[in-house]
This record gives C-alpha cells, sequence and structure tokens, in this order.
C-alpha cells in the first residue's frame, strides 16, 4: 500500500502533465489549430517525459530542473501567442464579416443609383465621379398621391367635360376621370384634397439619407451613415482601392441596350481558408443584368 501511495506522488505530477500534453496535441492536430499551438502542447508533452525520467533516477534534479522549467517557460510563452493568435483570427474574422455586408450594401446603393441614372440619362454612368454627382445633386420623378377617388358615378356634367359625348354612366369614378376633374374648373367638393402628380425630389434624400427603412438597416447592422464619397472605396482598404466600373453595350434586334458591371476583391479572405481573393460583383457586360454576385450564394 505504502508503495503504491509513493508511486503515485512520485508520478502524479509527470503523469498530469503528459495527459495535458497529449490532450493539446490531439486537441491540436484534430481541430487544425495553429503551428504555435502544437509546438506549445509539444513541449508540454518533452517536459512530461523529463519528469519521468528524473524521477525514475534516469536523469539528474539539476538537469530535469533546468530543462523543464526552460521547456515549460517556453511552452507557455508559444501557447500564449497561440491564444493571441486566435483572437487575431477572431477579430479578422468579424472584420471579414462586416467587411463583406458593407461591401453588400455598398454595390446595393450603387446600384440603385445606376439605376435611376439610366432611367434619367438612359445609360449608365461610367465613372465614379459622374454617379457620385447624380447621388449628391440629382432629382428624380415622384407622384405625389393624395386624397382617394369618390365611391360614386360622375354626373352627366362631369362626363360632358371628361369626353364630351354621351357615353352612358355605368361605372364608378375612375382614377383617371378624378384627375381631369380635380384639375378643372368644375372641380367638385369630393375632388378639393385629390392629388395625382408628378414632382421631382432629390434622389440622396428619399433613397438614402431621409429613407427611414434604409437608415434602420444600416443602424441595425452597425454599417455607420450613408456617404456617397464612400461607395467607391472597397470596405477596410483605407480609400486605397476602388470597385472597378466596366460598361458596354449589347445589340439586341435593332436596338443597343448599355449594361454594366461593378467588381472588386475584398479582404479577410485569408482567414476563410481560400486560396485566392474573393470577388464581389454586380452586373454582367453581356446581357442586361444587374443582379449580384451575394444574391447568387
Amino acid at each position: 500500500m505504502l508503495n503504491i501511495g509513493l508511486l503515485l506522488k512520485k508520478y502524479s505530477v509527470p503523469t498530469l502533465f503528459l495527459i495535458l500534453g497529449l490532450a493539446l496535441l490531439i486537441t491540436g492536430y484534430s481541430s487544425e489549430q495553429s503551428l504555435t499551438f502544437n509546438a506549445s502542447s509539444f513541449l508540454i508533452l518533452i517536459t512530461a517525459i523529463i519528469s519521468f525520467l528524473n524521477v525514475s533516477g534516469k536523469l539528474s534534479t539539476l538537469m530535469t530542473r533546468i530543462i523543464g522549467l526552460g521547456s515549460l517557460i517556453i511552452a507557455i510563452i508559444v501557447l500564449y501567442l497561440s491564444f493571441y493568435s486566435v483572437s487575431d483570427t477572431m477579430n479578422d474574422q468579424k472584420n471579414y464579416e462586416l467587411c463583406k455586408e458593407l461591401s453588400r450594401l455598398n454595390l446595393s446603393d450603387l446600384r440603385t443609383a445606376q439605376k435611376a441614372y439610366f432611367e434619367r440619362y438612359n445609360s449608365y454612368a461610367q465613372d465614379w465621379e459622374t454617379i457620385i454627382n447624380f447621388i449628391e445633386t440629382d432629382s428624380v420623378n415622384t407622384v405625389v398621391s393624395e386624397g382617394s377617388v369618390p365611391g360614386r358615378k360622375i354626373t352627366e356634367a362631369e362626363r360632358n367635360y371628361i369626353y364630351r359625348d354621351n357615353r352612358p354612366i355605368d361605372n364608378n369614378m375612375n382614377e383617371f376621370e378624378a384627375y381631369k376633374l380635380s384639375k378643372s374648373k368644375i372641380c367638385p367638393v369630393d375632388l378639393k384634397d385629390f392629388k395625382r402628380d408628378t414632382v421631382k425630389v432629390s434622389f440622396i434624400k428619399t433613397t438614402f439619407t431621409e429613407n427611414r427603412s434604409y437608415l434602420k438597416e444600416r443602424i441595425d447592422n452597425e454599417l455607420g451613415a450613408f456617404d456617397a464619397k464612400a461607395l467607391r472605396y472597397i470596405p477596410f482598404t483605407q480609400n486605397k482601392k476602388e470597385w472597378t466600373i466596366k460598361s458596354d453595350k449589347i445589340v439586341i434586334g435593332i436596338d443597343s441596350i448599355a449594361t454594366i458591371r461593378v467588381e472588386g476583391f475584398i479582404p479577410f479572405t485569408k482567414i476563410k481558408g481560400q486560396k485566392t481573393k474573393e470577388l464581389i460583383y454586380f452586373g454582367k457586360l453581356e446581357m442586361s443584368d444587374l443582379s449580384g454576385s451575394w444574391e447568387e450564394e
């Protein structure tokens, strides 16, 4: 009984280090940990072996202490560096996800602006100065809609004013009739507040800076305030890399149709285990298609 107790006392510490070293090594290789993590695990295992040699009398106490202490210190330092590396990787992962989300939103915003530019000028903006100036200073048409169509039939006098004929009055008033009467000298009382007008409004205000649902999306995703000038730069590149705008035309029958593609490579892809950079884009040059790469994932 004494011998067993003595053996347990002598070999408990070496056994503890051995189990710890083996566990860390198995964890490192099975979960593809970094080289520093595996190195620290190996050093702890070496410390356990040296400790076994010492208690078994095959290595002097002095040498055991020198080698063991040195190995342990190195192991602790390397293990610290390993955990620091893991923390760095987690931070890169967070930045990657934020970068991709911001890239998606920025390209979606640019696509919205290019659509509005096309509707107004029948072409896409081919450079950043043009599209940024459009976003910040230009206006777009919008319909101001107030009041509703009365739930009644038009009178004979109203019919004569609108159509100038004797067609039968079978149905309730429609939008066209309500609009014509609201603009007329004989505008009835129930159409005094009726309005269907097309007016020009600031593109940036209605689409971005004063659009509640859009602002909520940016706030919810912690993406900061909208900045038209920032759209040209790929996020997390310190304004050194820009999205590339490419434009072309395709011929369908006798018609020539403008096409556009905006693309760029985003950083942080190395943490995803990829060997090549990650391309993100919207649009195609060979067809009239403005779909984004993130919509195809």
